[in-house]
């Protein structure tokens, strides 16, 4: 089967807290590195305020002067093309003035869509292909799902997905560690309420890894349905169900629970990841994947970049012989 698998960096990995990378000429920078790690595109990241210069279309035209300039200004650092943009309604927005929405809350949908369709045009100016988005708000902020919220969330996608679609994108649902989505049985019903033919999945390893799932069992049972994926390894498994601890984000996956995990993430590599690379990409090439990887240094230490030189490493002499 033909399989045409396109490379992608996820910018958020720059991002450690409100202050950094708030400056355009640290943006450059890391631009320029992640070039140089060999990773020609990046995913964006849609965040909020002046904090986030390549955030929102307002920050774009704000620092660069359009969308366009903004893609020269890429070339010239050596970024090629943007793959994506990852948009999470449950954050904040000092733009739209909430502290979050919630796809299960029919009240919500008109100003996700709205939303939504900001970060997609912007996607769609820059020639991109996904918007990646947050299905659901973490578990300890929504409990447990009943069928009338997850077919709530699969409406209001739905309608995100209609919205990119007729900008050329595609819609991409994004489940993490913390999701209020589970199961294999939530996510079945989920994936029948959803028109594939505009909203998909995206597969994030470490993420659904630490959530207790086989990532490349999870594949080959949804690939016709995978248009997306994230590339990043972890340490461990949330065997303890601290994802329904308040606030578990800091409680959790920062201060590393009951267990006090150092390091959930981990680069591609790393001698103690869970992910088998090498069998998740002999299945992609089996079924035919063609889309976009990104590769990711999700809460990676300091410096950013020694974390994405490893995962370049990783990506040169064990990935990319392996799809030669």
């Amino acid at each position: 089967m033909h399989t045409q698998i396109r490379w992608a960096y996820g910018y958020n990995q720059w991002k450690f807290s409100w202050q950094d990378f708030a400056r355009v000429d640290d943006n450059l920078r890391a631009l320029k590195v992640t070039a140089a790690c060999g990773f020609r595109a990046i995913e964006l990241f849609g965040g909020t305020g002046p904090w986030f210069p390549l955030g929102r279309p307002e920050s774009i035209a704000l620092n660069f002067g359009s969308a366009a300039k903004f893609k020269l200004q890429l070339e010239d650092c050596g970024i090629g093309a943007i793959s994506s943009t990852f948009y999470d309604p449950t954050q904040l927005s000092f733009e739209e003035l909430h502290f979050g929405l919630s796809p299960t809350k029919r009240a919500d949908h008109a100003a996700i869509l709205a939303t939504a369709r900001i970060h997609a045009l912007l996607l769609a100016e820059l020639g991109g292909s996904c918007l990646v988005v947050r299905p659901f708000s973490s578990y300890a902020a929504e409990g447990p799902l009943d069928g009338a919220r997850i077919e709530s969330a699969a409406d209001c996608w739905n309608a995100v997905g209609k919205m990119t679609q007729a900008l050329g994108l595609h819609t991409v649902l994004h489940l993490d560690a913390l999701s209020a989505l589970r199961t294999r049985t939530e996510l079945d019903q989920l994936l029948k309420l959803t028109d594939p033919g505009c909203v998909n999945l995206a597969v994030d390893t470490a993420e659904l890894t630490i959530a207790g799932h086989d990532v490349v069992a999870l594949y080959r049972h949804y690939h016709s349905r995978v248009r997306h994926f994230h590339f990043k390894d972890a340490l461990a498994v949330d065997t303890l169900g601290e994802y329904k601890l308040p606030n578990a984000e800091r409680a959790m996956i920062l201060a590393g629970g009951k267990r006090k995990i150092e390091r959930w993430f981990c680069e591609m590599g790393t001698l103690a990841g869970l992910v088998n690379f090498p069998a998740l990409l002999g299945a992609m090439k089996e079924l035919g994947y063609a889309g976009w990887v990104v590769v990711e240094s999700d809460k990676g230490p300091q410096p950013a970049a020694s974390s994405m030189m490893l995962n370049s490493w990783y990506f040169q002499r064990v990935l990319s012989p392996l799809l030669a």
